[in-house]
């Protein structure tokens, strides 16, 4: 059975799978899987059914059932208790569901706490120094993440990324063409970082057809992060110059989709020190 732990704005980690320091997640667990999904749809007069045009997949509810107890006082356990009851305030912002697998691996999900501890002290829901109970919490986003996988490229010397006979120095690839392996079950939207120096980035995906495209001089030292993440997306430069008019009126922020991306990336006016870096998160409906 994997462990689920719930880490809250400020770092402090509870995990509801820790017997010994008194915490059993209990069977019953939900929304660990699919999202509930919507669909946009047409009907035509005369012609049964209708048309599928959007699917979107919904934010989701997670319920856990718990129990905690503390084996030295009453005190002990009423601690215990204020203490989660702190950590869970969803007025502090969100938090982070963590689901561990029995290898090891780990998938997670933005969530705030809803309900569940309100209080409960009839005879077979609490005692003197255990209580159980259903915590459920809303997740915003319907998927769970991966780790962040990323990858960096880099140039040789001249103007422009060199195409063949790469330059490969530790875990780095040179830019030029690259393929990219998502395994996710959903689109995956990457974090550009360009080092300079460089006077214009273009970011390709082959495989969809969309191109991110910037035009702005980047001295040494200089720094643009691309965020492509819904309800996040930004251009920033030195993580204060705000760069959205220096993209072309074609760039799309575009996805990695599922399984394979072929890429091509070019930058022009690049020296050895030139980077770019791309981050992303795999996107799972389960966990």
């Amino acid at each position: 059975m994997p462990t689920i732990s719930f880490t809250d704005p400020a770092g402090a980690v509870t995990n509801f799978s820790d017997w010994d320091k008194g915490w059993v997640l209990q069977p019953g667990a939900k929304g660990l899987d699919m999202p509930v999904f919507q669909f946009s749809q047409d009907e035509s007069p005369g012609i049964d059914g209708y048309a599928i045009r959007q699917v979107r997949a919904t934010g989701k509810e997670i319920a856990l059932p718990i129990a905690f107890w503390a084996d030295d006082s009453r005190a002990a356990y009423l601690s215990r208790r204020r203490t989660l009851i702190r950590s869970l305030n969803p007025k502090r912002g969100l938090g982070t569901l963590t689901v561990t697998q029995s290898d090891g691996t780990a998938r997670t999900i933005s969530a705030c706490y809803s309900a569940g501890l309100e209080g409960d002290e009839s005879r077979d829901a609490a005692g003197a120094r255990w209580c159980t109970g259903v915590l459920t919490f809303a997740c915003p986003s319907p998927f769970w993440l991966g780790a962040t996988l990323t990858t960096e490229w880099r140039t040789e010397v001249s103007s422009t990324f060199f195409p063949l006979l790469p330059l490969a120095v530790g875990n780095s690839q040179v830019l030029g063409a690259a393929t990219v392996d998502n395994d996710g079950d959903d689109d995956a939207h990457p974090v550009w970082t360009i080092t300079g120096p460089a006077t214009a980035v273009s970011l390709t995906n082959l495989t969809t057809g969309e191109v991110l495209v910037l035009t702005h001089t980047l001295t040494l030292g200089d720094t643009v992060v691309l965020d492509t993440r819904e309800r996040q997306q930004t251009a920033l430069k030195n993580g204060a110059t705000n760069l959205w008019g220096a993209l072309s009126d074609s760039s799309a922020m575009w996805a990695l989709q599922p399984g394979i991306n072929d890429l091509s990336l070019t930058v022009t006016g690049s020296t050895s020190a030139t980077r770019v870096r791309m981050s992303y998160q795999p996107r799972y409906l389960a966990a």
